[in-house]
């Protein structure tokens, strides 16, 4: 698995739609097809699920300046958007190449310079191997956030942990190497049984992804209490931390769902 950062400048001014979960996947998707045009092949090919998962754009240092319902973006201003990437497809030379390249990356018609990446790799093996059961998981909803559920037509835009971790299973299991897969069905009822919302402060958000489409997720933070430290537990951990690469629900490959574990010892990264 890999985290990637990059931030970049605007090289001129313009307006995009606040949400730009859309925008990022169309620029991740072309500085990709230029570094390595195999591998943005693979990743735009139809998947059942998609191996890889974007964020919104944010401004490095100020809020979003919104005017008339849209970003108003300067010359000089810098912005950042994550992408994470579930499988190994992607190596040191490509990352080399959009460095080098310094290729300009557009959001929308806005033109922006990359002048950082940061870069993260783990693998599934090492988040099962380091995963410990704790008895209060907090977590962070950055952007809106759809949960699916099979069976029904449409989603749940609230945090159920059944449907939030068993979303995150299913990723999990179509990605990760078969000796750490997880079984989704049980993990499904410990769930029912030990974990429960406990505090939560959320709102639902409309946003606008453009050809006049509108959805809706909700959005905030909240914290699930675990009544056992046994069994499926350490799997909440796993699968918390597996978030923030994998964002959580519908639509992960277009900005959707982005999730943040809150670890209280460290900083928060921004909100989007």
């Amino acid at each position: 698995m890999i985290d990637l950062w990059i931030e970049m400048v605007a090289t001129d001014s313009g307006r995009v739609k606040p949400f730009t979960g859309h925008l990022v996947r169309g620029a991740l998707l072309s500085i990709l097809k230029n570094a390595d045009p195999d591998l943005a092949q693979k990743l735009h090919e139809p998947h059942e699920s998609r191996p890889y998962s974007v964020t919104p754009a944010v401004p490095v240092a100020h809020p979003k300046n919104i005017r008339q319902s849209l970003w108003w973006i300067e010359p000089g201003e810098h912005v950042m958007f994550h992408a994470g990437f579930l499988q190994n497809h992607i190596g040191e030379k490509t990352f080399q190449k959009i460095l080098e390249n310094r290729q300009e990356i557009k959001l929308g018609e806005t033109p922006f310079t990359p002048v950082r990446i940061e870069l993260r790799r783990t693998t599934y093996e090492e988040l099962v191997k380091t995963a410990q059961p704790e008895p209060v998981v907090t977590m962070r909803f950055r952007s809106p956030t759809q949960l699916p559920i099979i069976g029904r037509d449409f989603p749940l835009l609230f945090p159920d942990p059944r449907y939030a971790y068993g979303s995150l299973a299913r990723v999990w299991n179509q990605n990760a190497p078969p000796q750490v897969q997880v079984d989704a069905q049980e993990l499904h009822d410990w769930i029912e049984q030990y974990v429960y919302i406990r505090k939560y402060r959320l709102q639902t958000r409309e946003i606008d992804v453009g050809k006049q489409v509108k959805l809706a997720g909700f959005v905030g933070a909240l914290e699930y209490l675990l009544n056992s430290t046994e069994g499926y537990a350490p799997w909440i951990n796993i699968l918390s931390r597996y978030a923030t690469t994998a964002n959580t629900g519908a639509k992960r490959t277009s900005g959707m769902g982005a999730t943040q574990k809150i670890e209280h010892h460290n900083k928060n990264r921004g909100e989007t």
